[in-house]
């Protein structure tokens, strides 16, 4: 019973933070790695990240400059856009 709920965070957590089709795309995940196959996609994130766990995604706090398609920067938006990790969004 433990294992199928470990599996079901895991898909869930993935599925919400993991778009699988774009990461395929990429080239994340090789033909090997199918859409069901949730520790595959969680182990190679890991090894792609330097994660120990897939959990980690998110965590940390990301500050980064933001690139506007007009190229202009909104009137009172900070130079630097501060990302907060998922869980205090």
């Amino acid at each position: 019973m433990e294992k199928t709920k470990d599996l079901e965070l895991l898909k869930n957590f993935l599925s919400e933070h993991f778009d699988f089709d774009d990461l395929k795309k990429f080239g994340l995940f090789d033909k090997n790695i199918k859409r069901k196959d949730y520790q595959k996609q969680a182990d190679r994130i890991c090894m792609f990240f330097g994660f120990e766990t897939i959990y980690e995604y998110g965590f940390n706090e990301v500050k980064a400059h933001i690139t506007y398609a007009d190229g202009f920067r909104p009137e009172k938006e900070p130079f630097v856009t501060i990302i907060k990790p998922w869980y205090e969004s």
